[in-house]
């Protein structure tokens, strides 16, 4: 077996300063972000809804949903729409970008757990931090990153507007 065979493909995307990376494998597509469709009353991190392959998906804004204080502002330039799957659930949401930067290949002992940065984001959902190319990407599990509530807030959405 080579190398490749154990590594992880991981999309390395930027939002504000923060560069965060997730499995390509829950990626379905990048969009550009041609007009989100607001929701009146909706949870401050959701941002609205686009239509996506027939469907009407919500559009969340992670530096609100994963509470980057010092974050700037997402520009929102692009729009990346990702599978989910939970024990419970199988949805479809998109997640606000500034831009999309390279998908990498990454080892899984790679991965470095660090205690420092949870403070800024649920452990639930961070796998850690790696090191691509002289720069800190942390690793998020985009399974784990809604909470059950989040879930059913984020479908009510999708289905009201269906």
């Amino acid at each position: 077996m080579t190398i490749l065979q154990h590594s992880i493909s991981v999309l390395n995307y930027k939002l504000g300063k923060e560069i965060l990376a997730v499995n390509v494998a829950n990626v379905l597509e990048v969009l550009r972000n041609e007009g989100v469709t607001p929701i009146p009353r909706s949870e401050n991190f959701v941002r609205g809804i686009v239509q996506f392959r027939g469907e009407i998906i919500t559009v969340i804004d992670f530096s609100e949903k994963l509470n980057l204080y010092n974050n700037e502002p997402t520009t929102g330039k692009v729009v990346i729409v990702f599978n989910i799957e939970t024990p419970d659930h199988s949805f479809k949401v998109g997640i606000l970008a500034d831009d999309v930067m390279a998908v990498e290949n990454i080892q899984p002992n790679d991965i470095k757990q660090v205690d420092e940065i949870t403070h800024y984001y649920n452990p639930e959902y961070l796998e850690g931090v790696v090191n691509i190319n002289d720069q800190f990407v942390i690793v998020l599990d985009i399974n784990k990153v809604f909470s059950h509530k989040e879930i059913e807030l984020i479908q009510s959405v999708t289905n009201e507007k269906q």
